[in-house]
């Protein structure tokens, strides 16, 4: 019994209380999740199908049981299906357009703090700065910042066991307090600058640097001059990328809704006074009924670092639950737009003015996706819409590391969270064969019971591989035609000299179709990407734990330790006695064992 069926079956003895409903697939994994104030009335609607979107219609096919979870309120409801859809990312609910979370700056607590990019945990006793928008601006960030304040960024365990200066410090970047280049007082005041400067007391800063360049000017350390004037010219180009909302030190989130001609959800984040940036976390064209702003912006919140206040632009359905929860479980400030608050006009007309650039820019994004999308299903006459593409690669070094994966194109783009990566321990190239991988590798991708089918799969190969492809659908006793398209390497791997083919068809040209080619070729490029990173990831990680894993002596905080005193293998087997003797807790047993090793 699955679909509609059980749909009917669990309406009779569905509670008309609060809560959540789970829909879940064969292998009792949560597939669609739900809040309802009055869970069978809205489990009903799930039965007329043809007024449901085809994504949940979907969804109710594959459903082959119902779960409820009762609670004391809708607040309460709202506040569990966040957490779980979290906990289980279910196939067919409404997804953020990015649920990734963002790096933050971090200054490390104790003598000689850190400063580093982060996404996760913190202490209490860190300060923190951000969000920023991109790992590459965060990045930027920092280089600007040990330039200018001269900061470490080496984690502790190579910080304790260092006793000579690392590279950055003859690049001007760190002061070295590992080897005492700079007194404690010294660096705290270093610290305390870089602190000021995040919170916004700039000009203080500047003044600071000024006086000191002059100061060493006029002493003729041009050198010294020169360092600091580079640093104002630097932290200025941080200054400018930020815009001023007000002169007011401020600390929130602007949360702008649009749900006029389309629906979105875009938001702003500004730090001490300063717009950092923002991002659409979701865009629709149309309204689905499923669609709960409250529970995005919780979602959103659960992998973000949270503000001390959220300021929402318009009242939302459910705003008084939101309020409460932020407050109860995150003690975050929740109210909505008000001209009392300084700048608050500034703000508001900043995020609308980014919400409809990337809106603009999604809409641009699926005309294009749509287009090539439909020209592949004109020039391969697939009668159904074609939403999902897959293409596959394997990668190997040597004849090890065994590694396969697709990425997926769809309407929205290439989709990196739906792309998945196969890793096969003990996988032997030349006694196995690339072609027994990927018979390993469709078995695998066809066998799951909550499966997504493509509606075309590229392979990285000719016909031998799509007809191994071709077996392992028909053995999973999928019914639906899947387009099968190979492409074998052209002479000298000159991609202009590929060559296509399908099942029926050898050699096919694409000549006449040169957007079609360049998209297969791109598709083929991101899964040859894929593999071939985490193949490498493999390699490097083997390398990593296995030079050493043959020393007697040597055991997992000793390893951990060399490995992270000379930062790769490839500099371990450089290394000589005297390095070996700066390494806590190595004997001179060990050290002895080790040159062995990298001589041997």
């Amino acid at each position: 019994m699955f679909g509609l069926e059980i749909l009917k079956n669990r309406l009779k003895d569905a509670p008309k209380t609060s809560g959540v409903y789970l829909f879940k697939n064969k292998k009792d994994i949560p597939i669609y999740i739900g809040k309802a104030i009055n869970i069978k009335r809205r489990l009903s609607n799930y039965g007329n199908l043809p007024k449901l979107p085809r994504r949940l219609q979907k969804m109710v096919s594959q459903t082959v049981n119902i779960d409820f979870e009762l609670t004391e309120s809708e607040r309460n409801a709202l506040l569990l299906e966040a957490l779980l859809i979290k906990k289980f990312s279910p196939r067919y609910n409404i997804r953020l357009k990015d649920d990734k979370s963002f790096p933050l700056i971090k200054i490390t607590n104790g003598d000689f703090p850190r400063l580093t990019r982060f996404r996760n945990d913190f202490s209490n006793e860190d300060k923190v700065f951000g969000p920023f928008t991109s790992a590459l601006k965060t990045d930027r960030v920092i280089k600007i910042l040990q330039k200018s304040f001269k900061l470490r960024s080496c984690n502790d365990l190579e910080f304790k066991n260092r006793n000579r200066p690392c590279l950055l410090y003859d690049l001007k970047q760190c002061s070295a307090p590992c080897v005492s280049k700079v007194s404690q007082n010294d660096y705290k005041s270093q610290v305390s600058d870089t602190v000021k400067f995040f919170q916004g007391n700039q000009k203080k800063i500047f003044d600071k640097l000024e006086k000191q360049m002059v100061y060493f000017s006029e002493s003729q350390n041009y050198e010294k001059a020169a360092e600091l004037r580079d640093s104002i010219q630097s932290l200025n180009y941080i200054i400018r990328e930020e815009v001023k909302i007000s002169t007011q030190e401020t600390n929130f989130d602007f949360i702008h809704i649009n749900d006029k001609k389309y629906f979105s959800i875009y938001i702003g984040f500004i730090r001490y006074g300063r717009y950092l940036g923002g991002n659409l976390i979701y865009y629709s064209e149309k309204f689905e009924e499923d669609i709960d702003p409250t529970s995005l912006i919780i979602q959103f919140y659960l992998k973000s670092f949270r503000p001390n206040k959220i300021i929402i632009s318009k009242k939302i359905s459910g705003y008084n639950e939101l309020k409460s929860i932020m407050k109860e479980n995150y003690k975050i400030d929740v109210s909505l737009k008000n001209s009392k608050i300084i700048g608050i006009h500034k703000i508001s007309k900043l995020t609308a003015k980014r919400n409809d650039k990337e809106v603009s820019i999604q809409k641009q994004k699926y005309i294009n996706n749509q287009e090539i999308l439909n020209l592949l299903r004109i020039k391969f006459n697939i009668k159904n819409k074609v939403e999902r593409i897959e293409a596959y690669d394997n990668s190997f070094f040597g004849n090890n590391y065994a590694v396969a994966s697709y990425v997926v194109f769809n309407e929205e783009g290439f989709s990196i969270k739906d792309s998945r990566t196969y890793k096969f321990k003990d996988y032997d190239l030349k006694k196995f064969g690339d072609a027994d991988l990927m018979k390993k590798v469709f078995k695998s991708r066809f066998s799951k019971d909550d499966k997504i089918l493509p509606d075309i799969i590229i392979i990285d190969g000719a016909q031998p591989y799509l007809k191994i492809c071709q077996e392992a659908i028909d053995e999973s006793g999928i019914s639906e035609n899947i387009k099968l398209i190979g492409v074998s390497k052209g002479f000298k791997r000159d991609f202009r000299f590929d060559k296509y083919h399908l099942l029926n068809e050898k050699n096919l040209s694409l000549k006449d179709n040169p957007q079609i080619e360049g998209f297969i070729q791109k598709m083929r490029d991101q899964a040859h990407k894929l593999s071939k990173k985490n193949s490498m990831k493999r390699m490097s990680e083997s390398l990593k734990t296995s030079f050493l894993d043959d020393i007697q002596g040597i055991g997992k905080i000793k390893k951990m330790r060399v490995i992270n005193f000379f930062g790769s293998v490839q500099n371990l087997k450089r290394a000589n006695r005297d390095e070996l003797t700066q390494i806590k807790g190595l004997s001179s047993k060990n050290i002895k064992a080790i040159l062995d090793k990298i001589n041997g």
